[in-house]
């Protein structure tokens, strides 16, 4: 407590930690006797203080809290663009002892730039610094509109990035892909700096309640079992070896460009409407790249 605020009365930490003064000053004895600077300045505008240049040593520290320390830097740091692996060396040596390198995370995909990164880095910056940022964007039923957004957080989502800002165009919060951004252009106007808590979480139940789904039963052959087992659940193999699952969908007009992206190995046995909206698009490919003229 002494070391995030710059004076306190011993009367307050004696309530704050439910014990008497007496206790509170024998408290401060033991920790001045441990080589923590801690001094009492006497007077009406007195109290406990700590020196304002002191850093927390070591040995406070059980070996125990030490380690967590360690693992949860490096878990932050194995997500951030910018790794810095010198600081948690130093950290490391400060600390003593040996600790393991746990876990390795890698967001970007196989085929990811060097553009990607620096449109990652250019987008936390302006969060760090609260800099409006204007952005071309493809919106789902709208494309390339120009927007002037509050960026405020980065999301992980469904293997995807997202940033969560308010737009001035809509006056209201959204979540923006960061795919579908283009033309970022960070401004020297800054805005004032928000709290929000976890809205991944609050966006999914909102999101949730208001979608209705629909049931669709797939058969997938075994050449694509690789695929399916990966990316769907409740899948039951029937005895001519086919993949027979069943599909909550949401989302009708993505669910059929991922059926079509199965190619022939994939067949939608039910709802009939389900599949013939498949078949209509297939029609359209068809007709598309040449149907009866033999191309």
């Amino acid at each position: 407590m002494l070391l995030e605020k710059p004076q306190m009365k011993a009367k307050a930490l004696a309530e704050f930690f439910e014990v008497s003064e007496r206790t509170i000053y024998r408290d401060i004895d033991k920790l001045t006797m441990a080589g923590i600077p801690i001094y009492t300045n006497q007077g009406r505008n007195g109290g406990i203080s700590i020196l304002p240049d002191y850093v927390l040593d070591k040995s406070v520290l059980t070996i125990d809290e030490k380690k967590k320390i360690m693992e949860s830097l490096n878990a932050l740091n194995e997500v951030s663009v910018s790794k810095n692996s010198e600081s948690i060396s130093k950290l490391r040596s400060f600390f003593g002892g040996q600790y393991q390198d746990w876990i390795e995370i890698d967001f970007s995909s196989w085929e990811s730039t060097l553009e990607d990164k620096v449109l990652f880095e250019k987008i936390k910056n302006a969060i760090l610094e609260h800099s409006y940022i204007e952005i071309i964007y493809s919106g789902s039923k709208e494309s390339f509109v120009k927007r002037r957004i509050k960026p405020i957080k980065l999301c992980f989502k469904n293997q995807s990035w997202y940033l969560y800002a308010y737009c001035c165009l809509r006056e209201d919060y959204r979540f923006f892909k960061l795919k579908r951004m283009s033309q970022i252009n960070v401004s020297n106007e800054h805005f004032e700096p928000e709290n929000v808590e976890k809205v991944l979480s609050k966006v999914s139940r909102e999101y949730c309640e208001q979608l209705k789904s629909v049931l669709v039963t797939l058969e997938i052959s075994q050449e694509m079992a690789f695929r399916a087992y990966e990316e769907l659940r409740n899948i039951q193999v029937t005895d001519n070896g086919k993949l027979l699952c069943h599909v909550e969908v949401t989302d009708i007009n993505w669910f059929i460009s991922y059926v079509l992206s199965y190619g022939s190995y994939i067949r939608i046995l039910e709802p009939v409407e389900i599949k013939e909206k498949v078949m209509q698009e297939i029609k359209k490919m068809n007709n598309l790249y040449g149907g009866n003229d033999g191309v």
